[in-house]
């Protein structure tokens, strides 16, 4: 990540969630969904079809590897499976297999509500990711460590209920994770407090003393069954019964759902809708303020707001939307916004 950022000290916020302003990419990541990785691809748009502006152009570019006619017999396939029949269209000799190609794309497009479909051409065989749009997720919810750390001699009990918890979420943040953006933010964070020590300015950059202080520790905990632990918790105080109640529902929330997600079109752009579940110091700190400014840099390029679920579809194996995505979704962020609330109130 090269974006130039500058981070302001820390401000309170009365809001739990954070907005980005804009839309964009960031840089690629070891890990995604293993259904829609794919051996070296050619990407290509088939959204919002205008029929005659898009036949103007050459539907698979001259260097693509892609078969037109495998790809038109696996369109008319995809088509039958979500819109129904076609056995009543009409062809003439000049149609060619593009006519065929566009002809089902407009046809998913109105009446299969598929809003964009990426071509992967592997060594093998054509695989389609075939997207529909299920609204603008313009927000990162952030769940705070501080508050729980502050309970290590407080509340042990719960502390390690809430940081067992914490820290069994696949998301990344504070902990050991692959991600090379979070170590950039780091990094910068880091330098940015050398610069202003050198310089003899005063940086209330509390993120960076925290990191320092809990890294090692955060990272070589060891996640304990706190489910079990929650069971046998008997709080007494309102506060943490509340939080108590609010760790039982746990188990009916999908928190794997965000990695459900796609962009519109994932060959280019790396940024990742999970990617807006992050755990930081707290959600008002540099930490946390410098990753929305991040992404809001990165969001020059790419439109990382708009959210698609997909499925996969390849000969022989074409999987059916999972229609139940956005009702989890709000699901979980509904509980990602009580957790953080409180959490702030301890």
């Amino acid at each position: 990540m090269q974006a130039e950022i500058q981070i302001e000290p820390p401000k309170r916020f009365n809001n739990i969630s954070r907005p980005i302003v804009s839309s964009g990419t960031a840089e690629t990541l070891p890990t995604g969904n293993a259904k829609t990785e794919g051996t070296s691809t050619k990407g290509f748009s088939i959204s919002d079809i205008n029929l005659l502006p898009v036949l103007s152009h050459p539907l698979i570019e001259e260097d693509s590897y892609t078969d037109i006619m495998e790809l038109a017999r696996l369109m008319v396939v995809i088509t039958r499976k979500f819109t129904g029949s076609i056995d009543h269209w009409e062809f003439t000799p000049s149609d060619s297999l593009n006519d065929v190609v566009l002809r089902c794309a407009d046809r998913l497009r109105t009446r299969g509500s598929i809003d964009h479909i990426e071509v992967l051409q592997g060594d093998r065989n054509l695989r389609l990711i075939l997207k529909k749009f299920i609204g603008n997720r313009s927000t990162v919810y952030f769940i705070p460590v501080r508050p729980i750390i502050q309970l290590r001699h407080r509340n042990r009990p719960l502390f390690h209920i809430l940081l067992s918890f914490v820290k069994s979420l696949p998301y990344g943040g504070l902990f050991p994770s692959c991600e090379s953006r979070i170590d950039w933010l780091w990094e910068f964070l880091f330098e940015d407090v050398a610069y202003y020590k050198d310089n003899k300015n005063v940086m209330k950059n509390h993120s960076t003393k925290f990191y320092a202080r809990y890294k090692t520790f955060l990272e070589s905990y060891e996640i304990r069954d706190w489910k079990t632990l929650l069971d046998k918790y008997q709080p007494q105080k309102p506060i943490y019964k509340q939080i108590k109640e609010l760790l039982l529902k746990a188990e009916n929330i999908d928190f794997q759902v965000p990695f459900l997600l796609s962009i519109k079109d994932g060959y280019d752009c790396m940024f990742e809708h999970w990617e807006s579940f992050l755990v930081v110091d707290r959600e008002d700190s540099a930490f946390a303020n410098g990753y929305i400014q991040m992404l809001n840099d990165c969001s020059n390029d790419y439109d990382i707001i708009s959210a698609y679920q997909h499925t996969v579809a390849e000969n022989g194996n074409i999987e059916p939307f999972d229609d139940g995505i956005p009702h989890r979704l709000n699901q979980l962020e509904e509980f990602i916004n009580d957790l953080n609330e409180l959490l702030n109130k301890l």
